[in-house]
C-alpha cells in the first residue's frame, strides 16, 4: 500500500511538474484621472496647473507667477495666431488681458503670456470662481477653481514674489 502510494505521488509530482504554467497575472492598466488642478512652489516662482492626464502631465492651461518675470500663462490649447497678441485670463466675469506670444512646446507652438503680477488678477483666480481663459477666437473653460489652500498658497506666493519678498 505504501509502494502504492508512493508511485500515485510520483505520478502527481511528475504531471504537475508538466502542467503549463498560468498566464503571468496582468497589470491593470491606471484608471483615467480626473481633470484636476495641481501645485508646485519654488524659490523664486509658483504654479497652478489644469492636468488632464495624470501619466503626461498634460497640462492645457499653466498659471505661473515668477519673481522678475510677472505673470505667465502657458496654453498648449491654443494655437498661435498672427495678428492676435492679447490672450485673456479670468474667474467668473472678471478678465485680464496678457501680451500673447507663439512659443514652441515639444507638440508643436502655443501660446503663452505674460504680465505683471497684480492684485485685482490674484483677488479673482482667489476668488474660487470658475477660471477661464481666451485668446483670439479660441477659449478654454471655465475650469472648475482649484482648492481653497492651494488658490491660497498661489497668490500669497505670487503677492511676495511680485514683492520682491523671498518665498
Amino acid at each position: 500500500m505504501m509502494r502504492t502510494a508512493l508511485i500515485g505521488l510520483a505520478g502527481l509530482m511528475v504531471a504537475a511538474c508538466e502542467a503549463p504554467a498560468p498566464p503571468p497575472a496582468t497589470k491593470a492598466p491606471p484608471a483615467p484621472t480626473a481633470p484636476h488642478w495641481a501645485f508646485a512652489i519654488g524659490k523664486n516662482s509658483v504654479e497652478m496647473a489644469w492636468l488632464t492626464d495624470a501619466e503626461t502631465a498634460e497640462a492645457p492651461l499653466r498659471l505661473v507667477c515668477a519673481r522678475g518675470e510677472g505673470f505667465l500663462v502657458a496654453a498648449p490649447v491654443f494655437r498661435p495666431i498672427g495678428s492676435e497678441e492679447r490672450l485673456s485670463v479670468g474667474a467668473g466675469d472678471d478678465a485680464f488681458a496678457l501680451v500673447a506670444v507663439a512659443a514652441d512646446g515639444p507638440k508643436g507652438p502655443f501660446v503663452k503670456a505674460t504680465g505683471p503680477i497684480e492684485e485685482p488678477l490674484l483677488a479673482a483666480l482667489e476668488s474660487g470662481r470658475p477660471i477661464a481663459a481666451s485668446y483670439g477666437a479660441q477659449t478654454f473653460g471655465p475650469v472648475e477653481s482649484p482648492p481653497e489652500a492651494m488658490r491660497r498658497a498661489f497668490a500669497d506666493t505670487c503677492r511676495k514674489l511680485g514683492g520682491g519678498t523671498q518665498v
